[in-house]
């Protein structure tokens, strides 16, 4: 994937909590049994259900955009869809520095793309609040289809520097292939950094797309400093 590189390196993001060990043997078998109860393929008539039942979550203009595809469009964007390889790879880094944006486009295949943007400014408050703002799109035929947006506030000076960072997650979805929910975000300032963190969980809905979950980390980092006033972000896979 392309980055914009900066000087931001080293600056971890927070890592998801370690999770419980669960029984391998009960959790295959339950994955087994719900994924035989899913369709097997997504269907141009259920993805327009799926489309008028989330109306207001972006179906709507989804589904203008959809009815402009030809019939063979239609049935390409489906498979990529439920293409399980797609939506794994939809992940990035980039580092920059305050006052500026990013727009990064990065082909995957001939119809496939995704694209990255993040926004880091230093407002002129008295606490000298930071935001970044970074977001991945996966687009099909030019229509996106899965947006995952994570948001890092903080201070950077004042008495307000010593208080707790803020992250916000925000989800667009319009893929019938899974159900994306994100976990609780994470937040910390300490010192000159200030960084936060969502974990998303993709769970597939058609037999096509795989019976495994697919679980991302979204995070952003900064620091802010004379000498250093830099950010990195990333969405991978865990």
């Amino acid at each position: 994937m392309a980055a914009a590189v900066a000087t931001a390196a080293g600056i971890a993001v927070l890592a998801p909590a370690a999770a419980q060990a669960q029984p391998a043997r009960t959790d295959t078998v339950v994955s087994v049994q719900a994924a035989a109860q899913k369709p097997a393929h997504l269907t141009v008539g259920s993805y327009k259900a799926y489309l008028k039942k989330n109306w207001a979550k972006g179906g709507r203009e989804t589904a203008a955009k959809f009815a402009k595809l030809t019939p063979a469009q239609q049935r390409k964007f489906l498979r990529h869809l439920e293409d399980r390889k797609v939506y794994e790879a939809l992940r990035n880094q980039v580092e920059g520095g305050f006052g500026r944006s990013l727009h990064i486009v990065d082909p995957y295949n001939e119809d496939v793309e995704f694209v990255t943007d993040v926004t880091a400014r230093i407002a002129k408050d008295d606490a000298g609040t930071l935001t970044v703002r970074f977001s991945v799109q996966e687009r099909i035929f030019d229509i996106p289809v899965t947006t995952e947006t994570i948001t890092v506030k903080g201070a950077t000076q004042g008495e307000g520097r010593s208080k707790k960072a803020v992250t916000k997650a925000h989800l667009k979805n319009v893929n019938a292939a899974i159900a994306i929910t994100a976990g609780p975000t994470r937040a910390a300032s300490k010192g000159a950094v200030t960084r936060g963190s969502v974990t998303w969980t993709a769970k597939p809905q058609v037999r096509a797309f795989g019976a495994k979950k697919v679980v991302k980390e979204q995070g952003a980092a900064a620091v802010v400093v004379k000498t250093n006033r830099s950010f990195v972000a990333s969405l991978a896979n865990v």
